[in-house]
């Protein structure tokens, strides 16, 4: 959540900073801020709003060497121009932007006020800018200053500083909160994502917790919080590339990363199957096999992948229990006595999954990473880990990566009992969803009536009840709609009191073992007067089902399933004239708890 930006000796600076912040605002987009060095005060544009709105303020021209950015999802204090970064200190000598949440920010404000310092936001990063001033004032250095202050902060930062001593040099500090250096020609780059660097530099530094130091035009000076000596710089590359980022013709990335699923398939099999054997690290499918409890822990979309994935390993024969991080992150619970740890996460920095592997590597358990971001901090800190292969995803609601995690997931479970069928089932599964988007026409006939509502419910059994949660979530995510995703034997217990005339449910159908119960749950919702529409598998389609889709093994017919009310969710909203790739108050990367 929030996205930084920040660069020394870039030829455009101004252009740098804001086309990096469009980039980044998929973390969040409630205000913007930009700060350049100036030779007697940083010039400062702030705004509550957009990045397009943030550029119509900032001069054409700016002459700097050092700037920074940020794109705010707010956490601390409403999203107005006084609250939005950058903030400077009260005496004028750090302006700073930060990412991450200051757990001990009011203990530090109330020392800070007693030593007469003003304040005049309600942000905790303005007690990080005064406290870095104050640590200042006291040593006369600036990076002893980082140092002091990163041991009196408690929580989650990346901060990017700019000292009025020096418009040649960009420090930082990073914990728990993503932070990257880009490493170009006669610049040298900064960002909380590789998005904003991709046109500029090919090598990359992923900072670790507790590292600080500074960026120049030549130089990368890197600390480690304990050490008295500069870190060893590792440069690494990335697969994404400025393409990536590119609409390529499509009105929204929700649509673009919808139609991508079918690709995202076809690089899951050839990463991890070469014609003949399955590709996973042996010592893993070892792990896996001698285990006798898999815990996965995740959050929103993966946390519905991984429900899919408890099916999966069940079936071959594993005890699996599943956790919503953000709960198992304080109630930490593990029955097994030799446990593996699952955790699922498409930006690789969810801020509720990292608290759980601390939890975990206190009790020195096992861990396996899947997600979508090499480098990030959970793929470092796992035994494990698997990567999605699914390419950048804009669009804050998850499409793509959840085909993602779901297709490794029966891929795992294959490789696990040595069933090479599943990738003739995946092949299968890509031409489903190939027709699936060629039924567009029929999506929008029955989102012009989900638009129209305030409330609408799925249902579902067993994998259709999976798919049902996930479906419910995109649609609440970018319509509004209040929804909810129900198993249809529940319906009885209390949820049918909602049922009124004209309600829209919309029911998975799947599997024959529940094909009669479901139908006997739509009679229900029928009889209360709901309005129905059916989404069936075509050798289970009756007369009336409002669309049918081609039949896959059942345990994979989620996939064509999701990607119908995937594809119904953006036409809902369209029609609602919602914001589908960046809705209210959510933001892509949940990098605070």
């Amino acid at each position: 959540m929030c996205g930084i930006v920040g660069a020394v000796g870039c030829q455009n600076l101004r252009h740098y900073l804001i086309e990096g912040l469009k980039t980044l605002e998929y973390r969040g987009y409630d205000s913007s801020g930009l700060a350049f060095s100036h030779e007697e005060a940083p010039l400062i544009y702030r705004i509550p709003g957009r990045i397009h709105q943030l550029e119509a303020i900032v001069p054409h021209e700016v002459v700097a060497n050092v700037g920074i950015g940020h794109t705010r999802w707010a956490t601390h204090g409403a999203p107005t121009e006084v609250n939005a970064h950058p903030h400077i200190s009260a005496g004028g000598i750090f302006t700073l932007v930060h990412n991450g949440v200051i757990d001990n920010y009011r203990s530090l404000h109330k020392m800070l006020e007693a030593e007469g310092i003003p304040f005049v936001t309600e942000t905790d990063t303005e007690v990080i800018a005064n406290l870095l001033e104050t640590n200042f004032k006291k040593v006369n250095d600036v990076l002893k200053a980082i140092k002091m202050t990163m041991k009196m902060l408690q929580g989650s930062y990346a901060l990017v500083i700019i000292y009025q001593g020096d418009d040649q040099k960009l420090y930082f500090a990073k914990n728990h909160s993503p932070l990257l250096i880009g490493h170009g020609v006669n610049a040298n780059f900064l960002a909380s994502d590789y998005l904003p660097m991709l046109k500029h530099v090919k090598e990359f530094y992923a900072l670790t917790d507790l590292q600080y130091g500074f960026i120049s035009k030549h130089d990368v000076v890197v600390y480690d919080l304990p050490g008295k000596s500069p870190a060893v710089i590792s440069y690494h590359g990335t697969d994404l590339t400025s393409e990536d980022i590119n609409l390529e013709g499509y009105p929204h990335y929700m649509l673009k990363e919808i139609e991508e699923a079918d690709n995202v398939i076809r690089h899951l099999i050839d990463n991890y199957y070469d014609g003949t054997n399955f590709l996973f690290n042996p010592k893993l499918i070892a792990a896996i096999k001698e285990t006798d409890q898999i815990v996965f822990l995740a959050c929103g979309t993966s946390y519905h992948a991984c429900l899919i994935g408890k099916r999966y390993l069940e079936a071959a024969g594993k005890r699996v229990d599943v956790y919503i991080a953000s709960e198992w992150a304080y109630f930490p619970t593990v029955n097994g006595k030799n446990p593996l740890f699952i955790i699922v996460s498409q930006s690789g920095e969810t801020a509720d999954l990292i608290h759980c592997v601390k939890n975990i590597k206190t009790m020195k358990l096992p861990l396996l990473t899947i997600t979508n971001t090499k480098g990030s901090t959970l793929d470092r800190e796992a035994n494990y880990s698997l990567l999605l292969f699914a390419g950048i995803e804009i669009a804050v609601a998850s499409t793509k990566a959840y085909v993602a995690q779901v297709t490794l997931l029966a891929l795992l479970k294959a490789a696990l009992i040595e069933d090479k069928q599943i990738i003739p089932d995946l092949l299968l599964v890509m031409e489903s969803l190939k027709e699936v988007s060629t039924m567009k026409p029929q999506f929008e006939a029955i989102a012009e009536h989900l638009a129209k509502k305030n409330d609408a419910f799925f249902l579902g059994r067993g994998y259709d009840f999976d798919v049902s949660l996930e479906a419910s979530l995109k649609l609440k995510e970018i319509t509004y709609i209040h929804s909810e995703g129900l198993p249809g034997g529940e319906l009885k217990h209390g949820p049918i009191a909602l049922i009124e005339e004209g309600t829209p449910v919309i029911i998975f159908i799947s599997d024959p073992l529940t094909e009669l119960p479901i139908r006997s749950n739509l009679q229900e919702v029928l009889a209360r007067g709901a309005h129905v529409f059916v989404i069936s598998s075509k050798s289970l389609k009756k007369g009336k089902d409002a669309l049918v889709v081609p039949d896959v093994p059942v345990p994979l017919a989620v996939l064509p399933k999701i990607m119908v009310a995937q594809y119904l969710a953006y036409y809902t909203a369209l029609k609602r004239g919602a914001n589908i790739d960046k809705p209210r108050n959510l933001a892509k990367s949940v990098t605070v708890e």
